[in-house]
């Protein structure tokens, strides 16, 4: 009997040691397909592709100021225009791809398209809303005595400076943008451009409510808003995403201009029109309008010229307002011969 179980025992230990040996096998050939095989090449790092990327100003933010910086990163030494609804700026990014440039505002809602754009026909844009109201009275935290460094000595004083730059943070005015689809004693809400619902709380200030539609701009009261009104409302946005509105501007529906930048070489020049080639190989007259501005950009400056200024294989960078049939010649930046 001892014999038997002892024979048990060996063949029991003899056939786990094999199917160990037999997993262990299939484990290597497996790890060694993973080691020999290819790292798949992520999207980013593909060649030829210019992209953009905004770090100011916020999407939807508030501003009392009527010139704000544009800054972001892009493909290094890629060429940047920022434009709103009526007027251009350039300016060209560093060698590490960071640019920074000062844009004028339009008082109201401006949608600022930013391009980033290179010889080789490159474009990247992104879009972002700022809306300008010198009128808005922003709130900033005051710093008291309880509100010290973060070098301060003690846990409390600490936590105190952590809470007031956290409400430093979220101290950013925004703008909820749409049209009225309920009203009630204490809230607004509205169905957002991108069809999103948002609730403003009305109760809680003394609201400033201006109605800018038409040719005249007037002082009105919160009751005269009404469902189906288009709305700009200014305040803070508080944990649950509802906004504490301090102003409100009853306007038009916002349309948005369609602007196209491209890069051109000139080919002809001429005193009223020059001739640029397109990157299919063709050509194409370029006729700039009364109100079209034309400018040369040199080692940061941008100055006022004449069309006849801009000569044979120089670069130029046109922006056009395509909204409508015809297009139209908005702005014309000389940029020299590039290599």
């Amino acid at each position: 009997m001892r014999k038997e179980l002892l024979w048990a025992g060996i063949i029991g230990i003899s056939f786990g040691l094999i199917i160990g040996f037999g997993v262990w096998r299939v484990k290597s050939k497996i790890s060694q397909k993973n080691i020999l095989a290819p790292s798949p090449t992520p999207q980013a790092n593909l060649k030829g592709q210019l992209k953009i990327a905004l770090n100011k100003p916020e999407d939807y933010s508030v501003t009392t100021e009527s010139v704000i910086t544009v800054s972001g990163i892009t493909k290094s030494s890629s060429w940047v225009v920022a434009s709103n609804e009526t007027n251009d700026f350039i300016t060209k990014a560093g060698n590490d791809g960071t640019f920074l440039l000062d844009v004028d505002l339009k008082s109201g809602v401006n949608i600022l398209k930013v391009t980033s754009l290179n010889n080789q026909s490159e474009t990247s844009t992104e879009k972002v809303l700022v809306v300008y109201s010198p009128s808005f009275q922003t709130s900033t935290p005051s710093p008291t005595s309880d509100s010290k460094s973060f070098e301060a000595s003690s846990e409390s004083d600490i936590d105190k400076a952590v809470a007031l730059k956290v409400a430093q943070v979220g101290n950013n005015p925004k703008a909820y943008i749409g049209t009225v689809t309920d009203i009630t004693d204490t809230t607004i809400q509205i169905k957002s451009m991108n069809s999103q619902i948002q609730q403003i709380e009305t109760g809680n200030n003394d609201v400033n409510v201006v109605d800018s539609k038409g040719t005249t701009t007037k002082i009105v009261k919160l009751t005269d808003i009404a469902i189906g009104d288009f709305i700009v409302a200014m305040g803070y946005v508080d944990g649950d995403e509802v906004l504490d509105v301090q102003r409100i501007l009853i306007t038009n529906t916002l349309t948005e201009t369609q602007i196209t930048t491209s890069i051109k070489k000139v080919v002809k020049e001429g005193t009223k029109s020059i001739e640029v080639i397109e990157t299919d190989g063709s050509t194409q007259t370029i006729t700039p309008g009364k109100n079209t501005e034309i400018y040369s950009y040199l080692e940061g400056k941008t100055t006022s010229i004449k069309l006849s200024s801009i000569t044979e294989n120089e670069y130029v960078i046109v922006v056009s307002d395509t909204t409508g049939t015809p297009s139209i010649t908005r702005s014309i930046f000389d940029i020299g011969q590039v290599n």
